[in-house]
């Protein structure tokens, strides 16, 4: 009796799912998906530039810098 209710409350889930996904487009969810992923690759590439960028010792001053005329 028990693996008959477990068995319905899985098909119960699986039923569920697919009435979900037939019910919300998947071209909405791929679109969010595709968002999401986007702003991860995004975070993750600023992360990567910022460890890369060299580090600016001084300020260069205006005896350092030639004469503009």
């Amino acid at each position: 009796m028990q693996s008959l209710i477990l068995a319905l409350c899985g098909m119960l889930l699986l039923g569920s799912t697919v009435a979900f996904l037939l019910y919300v487009s998947l071209l909405s969810i791929m679109t969010v998906v595709l968002i999401v992923v986007a702003v991860m690759f995004m975070f993750l590439f600023g992360v990567y530039v910022e460890r890369q960028r060299r580090r600016v010792s001084e300020i260069p001053s205006e005896t350092t810098l030639p004469q503009m005329q």
